[in-house]
């Protein structure tokens, strides 16, 4: 009986915490040279200061009009995605005296603000089994077109 209450209580917390694979594609990358910065966001304080990501990659793109990725075994829950693509291969988005972004940049969610990011409030996106995909168009990509 032990053993059998055991299964039922190990099964319910599974359950509970089912883990979903989540498919991010970036477009607009117009075949511009560069490193791909992705980074996936659990909590406002986390995404307000652009640290602890939860998910990190940085990867090469060359000669690609979109970039598709996998993020596996990840919770159902709200995340935030920032995307940048680092043309110069410094490792940081970089920013006119102004502050206004010089590379090409994205984030997850609508919300489209002028001069600044979107908070996490804006830029968050709930990922479920039926809802676990999310696409960002970069913006500020002049490309080769």
């Amino acid at each position: 009986m032990r053993n059998m209450l055991s299964l039922v209580v190990m099964l319910i917390v599974q359950w509970s915490f089912a883990q979903i694979d989540v498919k991010l594609t970036i477009t607009n990358l117009k075949k511009t040279e560069g490193n791909l910065s992705i980074e996936f966001y659990r909590s406002v304080e986390n995404y307000t200061k652009g640290t602890n990501a939860f998910k990190k990659i940085y990867v090469p793109v060359e000669n690609l009009d979109k970039f598709e990725t996998t993020f596996k075994n990840v919770d159902e829950t709200y995340y935030a995605v920032k995307v940048y693509l680092d043309v110069n291969k410094n490792k940081q988005l970089d920013k006119s005296f102004f502050g206004i972004r010089k590379e090409p940049y994205g984030f997850s969610g609508d919300e489209k603000p002028f001069l600044r990011e979107p908070t996490f409030e804006e830029a968050k996106i709930l990922m479920t089994k039926e809802n676990n995909q999310i696409t960002i168009q970069l913006n500020n990509n002049k490309g080769d077109d």
